[in-house]
Formats: structure tokens, C-alpha cells, sequence
């Protein structure tokens, strides 16, 4: 089945067909936005197949648009990666006596801008095979979704007719691709480095001063975003975050220069998370270590009525 469909450049219709499940995140002040709930796509297990082979073969071509600053599905590539390059000219930077800052972004509904016809020409721009593109293109038509939140279901399918769906092995490949023009020559944006895990962006500036790294990333994110629009995407500006780093025995403080992104203002955080790590004024190692040890403990102290209540049936 796997090598009739990419033959043949086709997938066919029954396997495009999702059950989305909505569950509301748990502590959100507010349920009545979209926001507050999350999107669970069930797709078929035969196409979830087919999609790992054709991910393995598009793979191969993956050096020819990819960026060696995007990581995430290169092989050796972890976000982690992106954290130690960061810090490693962070540190670099504090020896030589200069400041650095960093602006955080995320893509808005990354996965849901996706332009196809946009995508097969990025695709075939980087020399893709053309069975491939048209099986891509195979992959992302006539798609269908029904949603259920477990009580009650649409009665039938809707069509989609833009995005990549979610919860594929293919979606973070396919957008990597989709998003790699913006790092063609980065450096055009006057910072000191880009890089990116799937949809959540870094931009770095070093200089010799907090207020000129300010200036220079809020140069920069603003024109990201308009070359980012071109393509249908647009940065989440309640998820866009400044940081500004030590330098030696200089600690950030809150009242430092802001970055003016579109018409707002983004203020300095003392605390900052990204791609699952944290850092603080200090960048303290320990930091990475007590967040999460912190939110495991809260956990365990959840379910620990639960466990004394089966203990009894787990004993017999």
C-alpha cells in the first residue's frame, strides 16, 4: 500500500479523514477562547504509516532547504542543541565584556497557515523529486476533520482547504521547509544569530549595551514579521518575550529598555522559558533541574490520594 501510494503520487480520500478531539487546558481563566483548549487529531494508522515512509525519503533532501539553525527533524538536532549555541555565545559575549539579548516568538497556529501551493514551490525550488511534491500535494487536498469534545460530534466531515494537520509525523518536517526562506541570509536582520525548533524562534543580538541590543531586535522581529506575513504567518505577540542576559557582575533588571513589536511593548522578563528550559538573571544551571522537579513534586502530591486509595487493591 505504502508503494502504490508514493507511485502513484496519491493518497487516497478515506485515509485524509481526522477526528479532532477538544479538551480544555486545565487553569485557564477564561473557556470562552479558543485558546484555552486543545486540539487532539486522531489521524488513521495506515496513513500515519505511509507518512513515516515518505518522511524518511524526503529527509534526504532536507539539506537543500534546511537551515543548519533550525532544529528540529535533522537527524543529531535536539532543541536542547539550540539552548547550548545560544548560551555558548552568551558566554563567549560576557568575556569580552558585551551585552546580549534575546527575543522569544512562536508562530500562530504554525501548523494551520501552511499555503499549499506556497509549499510545493519552496519544495520544488530546493530540487524535491517530483513524485514527492505531487504526493505532498495529494497528502494535503481534500482533507476532511470532525470535531468532538466526548459528549457530542459533529454530524458530518468539514473540508479543510488550507494547513498541515496536526499530530502528523510529516507536520513539523513539512513546516520547516515551508518556513526555511527566512533564514536565507539572516544576518540581513543585524542580529548575531536566528535559530529556531519547529515554530518557536530565537533571535540574538549582541552588542555593547542592553539598549542597543533593544533597538536592534526590535529592527529585527519587526522585520521578520513582515517577511513572515508573506507567507501567510504571523508572530503570537501575547508569546513574544525579551530577555536580557548578565554580562559578568551585571544583572538585568526590569526597568531595562523594552522592544517595540508592531505597536506594543515588550517588557524585560528576570525569568524565561524556552523549548522546555528555563533561565534567570543569574543563569543558574540548578534553574533547569528545580522547575521541573518543582512541577513533578506538585503531581505526585495530586495523585497521592488516588494511590492510598488502590493501595489496598494493589496489595491483593
Amino acid at each position: 500500500m505504502t508503494d502504490w501510494s508514493l507511485r502513484s503520487r496519491t493518497l487516497p480520500t478515506i485515509l485524509k479523514r481526522v477526528l479532532t478531539i477538544v479538551i480544555a487546558k486545565p487553569g485557564k481563566p477564561d473557556y470562552s477562547a479558543p485558546k484555552a483548549y486543545r486540539v487532539i487529531s486522531l489521524l488513521p494508522t495506515l496513513s500515519k504509516t505511509i507518512e513515516h515512509v515518505a518522511l524518511a525519503r524526503m529527509t534526504v533532501f532536507a539539506l537543500n532547504c534546511l537551515s543548519p539553525l533550525q532544529f528540529a527533524c535533522q537527524k543529531g538536532y535536539s532543541p536542547l542543541d539550540a539552548v547550548h549555541l545560544i548560551l555558548e555565545k552568551v558566554h563567549k559575549a560576557s568575556k569580552n565584556k558585551l551585552y546580549s539579548s534575546a527575543l522569544f516568538l512562536d508562530v500562530q497556529g504554525a501548523f494551520d497557515k501552511v499555503l499549499h501551493q506556497r509549499l510545493a514551490e519552496i519544495m520544488t525550488t530546493n530540487n524535491f523529486p517530483p513524485y514527492l511534491v505531487d504526493w505532498v500535494q495529494s497528502y494535503l487536498s481534500d482533507r476532511s476533520v470532525r470535531i468532538t469534545d466526548g459528549a457530542a460530534s459533529e454530524p458530518t466531515f468539514t473540508p479543510i482547504q488550507v494547513g498541515i494537520p496536526q499530530g502528523s509525523p510529516l507536520s513539523p518536517f513539512l513546516f520547516n521547509v515551508y518556513s526555511s526562506p527566512l533564514y536565507h541570509n539572516y544576518q540581513r536582520l543585524g542580529v548575531d544569530l536566528m535559530v529556531s525548533y519547529v515554530d518557536d524562534y530565537c533571535l540574538l543580538a549582541i552588542s555593547v549595551s542592553w539598549q542597543q541590543n533593544a533597538i536592534t531586535l526590535t529592527a529585527a522581529g519587526n522585520q521578520l514579521q513582515l517577511e513572515a506575513n508573506q507567507g501567510g504567518m504571523n508572530f503570537d505577540l501575547s508569546k513574544t518575550e525579551l530577555f536580557h542576559f548578565p554580562c559578568g557582575k551585571h544583572l538585568p533588571t526590569a526597568d531595562l529598555p523594552e522592544v517595540q513589536f508592531g505597536e506594543h511593548h515588550i517588557p524585560n522578563n528576570l525569568e524565561q522559558r524556552w523549548v522546555g528550559v528555563f533561565f534567570d538573571r543569574t543563569l543558574r544551571a540548578s534553574l533547569y533541574i528545580e522547575k521541573p522537579a518543582a512541577k513533578a513534586r506538585t503531581t505526585l502530591y495530586k495523585l497521592a490520594p488516588l494511590l492510598k486509595k488502590l493501595q489496598p487493591e494493589i496489595a491483593s
